[in-house]
């Protein structure tokens, strides 16, 4: 049970790893084109049960909507994020090789902070390896000492988290 548990934590941690945590907003749209946003630090909680979504907020305030009438349920909004997406595309953490022998370059100068931590997570999302960057450019970082496997690369600075998966050879 405990390593069922392990693994869900796992994929979860690298579920909100890879869309970069970046996430404060569920919208809900449904067929009709009425859209409601729930900021997520008030929402209490959301169930799923006869057919419909009730999503209670922090103040016992509840949203109910039938599923079958539901276009989608999304955390950005499909509506007004496009150019926002495009240019997060053009601002992506950049790493290489990949797969890496000993050293990972990462290339650090297409983001808008310049000063952040660098950290490596294996897939426990424990940092096994985690570096303060100031104005770096590009960063070489030796992680001989890591074993052969699956890796994610997170840059986090004051406004942004940046993450990238990444194979030890």
């Amino acid at each position: 049970m405990r390593h069922k548990r392990l693994k869900l934590s796992a994929m979860l941690l690298l579920g909100l790893g890879l869309t970069s945590l970046q996430a404060q907003t569920m919208y809900v749209k449904e067929s009709s084109g009425t859209q409601t946003a729930y900021t997520l630090g008030n929402i209490q909680k959301m169930s799923f049960s006869s057919g419909n979504l009730t999503v209670t907020k922090t103040d016992n305030s509840s949203g109910v909507y039938a599923l079958s009438d539901l276009r989608y349920l999304n955390f950005s909004d499909i509506s007004t994020d496009l150019q926002a997406y495009l240019s997060v595309q053009n601002q992506m953490l950049k790493v290489y090789p990949n797969p890496i022998g000993d050293i990972l370059n990462i290339d650090l100068t297409g983001m808008p902070a310049t000063q952040g931590t660098l950290s490596i997570l294996n897939f426990e999302g424990k940092s096994v390896l985690s570096r303060k960057v100031n104005n770096e450019g590009v960063l070489s970082l030796n992680i001989s000492s890591l074993p052969s496997g699956i890796y994610l690369c997170q840059y986090a600075s004051t406004t942004e988290i940046k993450t990238v998966k990444i194979i030890k050879q």
